[in-house]
């Protein structure tokens, strides 16, 4: 039986309030009177925080988050570090340089963005150019992820990376935060875990990363 190190949680807290894609549904979190229990109603978009990605997002007849198995959440990948891209900045595949990618694993970009989350820039952020999203596909990635609002431009209203990822069954998970505790380059199991939703197009997910040492025996 392997031990599991630190479990590192990569999710924002879902709050009333918070933000969204612009378009999408605001977020409410309304606590309810029925004592002595504790009810809330949830009021929020698919695509609310942290969340994931299922080609029917873009192409209305592909798979939902629940046509995918449970074992295409859980993976090995990386985080690659993309800061210092400027605001609204396509980034381009010389990002990869220096890093190991394999069929089927996950990539997160580290943008630094998240230290804007609730400020006007967090929407002026830099974005996956469809050259490095084209390249992700032809080396078959599984999923890719971003501390961001999105993988296109929020600014423009782009959408080519959302096209050539999900259109290869390449999940995205948008909204992240917390890269910054995990070491670029370094090789962690992450889990990527959406709400199950019937025939949903994405939804929010619980997203957590650890080294698995399955060298070191519990006791």
């Amino acid at each position: 039986m392997s031990a599991l190190s630190t479990v590192y949680d990569l999710t924002r807290l879902i709050t009333s309030g918070m933000p969204v894609y612009p378009g999408d549904p605001p977020v409410q979190v309304t606590p309810m009177s029925s004592p002595p229990w504790q009810v809330s109603a949830l009021a929020l978009g698919s695509h609310s925080g942290t969340h994931l990605d299922a080609p029917r997002h873009r192409f209305a007849h592909g798979p939902g988050i629940d046509d995918f198995p449970p074992e295409r959440f859980i993976g090995q990948g990386v985080v690659i570090d993309v800061r210092g891209y400027p605001a609204n900045a396509p980034i381009e595949p010389t990002v990869l340089d220096g890093y190991q990618i394999w069929p089927g694993m996950m990539v997160f970009f580290r943008t630094g963005w998240d230290d804007f989350w609730g400020s006007d820039h967090y929407f002026r952020h830099p974005y996956l150019s469809a050259a490095l999203a084209n390249t992700l596909v032809q080396q078959r990635v599984g999923l890719v992820g971003i501390d961001a609002l999105s993988v296109d431009s929020t600014v423009d209203g782009s959408d080519a990376a959302h096209v050539l990822l999900l259109g290869a069954e390449c999940l995205i998970v948008e909204n992240l935060c917390n890269l910054a505790v995990l070491t670029c380059g370094a090789r962690y199991t992450f889990a990527c875990l959406p709400l199950k939703l019937a025939g949903a197009d994405g939804a929010p997910a619980r997203v957590l990363a650890w080294v698995d040492d399955s060298s070191v025996a519990t006791r």
